[in-house]
């Protein structure tokens, strides 16, 4: 089983390689895997998520969705 996905780190997310603040999103679809711009597979998840990528070094982390917000009136 695998290990679950940190928690979705907001809009202007820290990266936990350099401490950078400030990376994009993407959403990911269940079982998309990811490949990095060399072409190689960096990781691949069973699950649906959001792929984390660092602004300034490039490290590339997936994270959880993020939690629904109470509902909508």
């Amino acid at each position: 089983m695998s290990e679950p996905l940190p928690p979705f780190s907001g809009d202007t997310p820290t990266c936990p390689k350099c401490r950078y603040r400030g990376a994009s999103t993407q959403y990911r679809e269940l079982g998309h895997c990811i490949h990095g711009e060399r072409d190689v597979v960096i990781g691949c998840q069973k699950n649906e998520r959001l792929h984390r990528e660092c602004e300034r070094c490039g490290y590339a982390w997936d994270e959880a969705l993020a939690e629904p917000t109470g509902g909508s009136r």
